[in-house]
This record gives structure tokens, sequence and C-alpha cells, in this order.
């Protein structure tokens, strides 16, 4: 079976998981405050991954909820290590918004992100 998505309803789960990543990773992350993503196990920054993971949870629990709990389970814990290697980046190297180095490990997070959600809805639908 090729690696691609050629199914109507899978589009849409895929486009719902994105939307779902720009609400928490956007709309809500910033009422955590300080997250302290650097720190393995920082409580406000699980917070934010355990959105991640409930939201994925919550569009597919449709399909199936044994899937949609094992897949909620899977961002939880791809979030944390995306999100966890990217601060401790930023941090070793010193960046912040001004540097060119900052904004391309950005994009190379995002990518991370919708790498695992298309994953997610191939591991689900194929």
């Amino acid at each position: 079976m090729p690696l691609l998505i050629n199914n109507v309803m899978e589009a849409v789960y895929l486009i719902l998981l994105i939307f779902k990543h720009a609400i928490v990773d956007v709309g809500l992350q910033r009422h955590l405050g300080v997250q302290k993503k650097h720190q393995w196990l920082s409580p406000k920054a699980q917070i934010h991954y355990l959105s991640h993971g409930a939201g994925t949870f919550i569009v597919l629990v449709t399909l199936d909820p044994a899937l949609a709990l094992i897949a909620g389970l899977c961002d939880w814990i791809a979030h944390w290590h995306i999100d966890f290697t990217k601060t401790n980046i930023n941090n070793k190297y010193e960046l912040n918004n001004a540097d060119y180095a900052y904004w391309w490990l950005l994009t190379i997070d995002q990518l991370l992100h919708y790498t695992t959600y298309f994953l997610i809805i191939y591991f689900i639908f194929f």
C-alpha cells in the first residue's frame, strides 16, 4: 500500500489534528505561563503535552476509542520529546527570536509535529 493519504476521511482527520495543534500550541499554551520545557518533568510543560494528547484523543475517539487513546498517548510522548529537545537546543546555543537559527529550529519543531499527525493517521487507516 502506498504511503499516501487517498481518502477524504483520512484527510479530514489529518486537518482536524492540525487544527487541534494550532489551538493547543498557540491558543491555549500562553495561558500556562512559563513552562520550563527544558526540565524533563516540568508540571506546566506536562500539562501542555497532555493537552495535545487529550486533543488527539478527542479528535479520533469517534473512530475507535482504544485507537484514539493509543494515538493520544503517542502524541503526548512525541510532543514532549520534540519540545524538550527543541528547548534544550535553544538553551544550549542561547537562541532567541532575533536569531536565524531559532526560526529554523522552530520550523523543524513544527514539521516534526505535523509528521507525528501524518504517522498517526497512517497507522490508523492503513
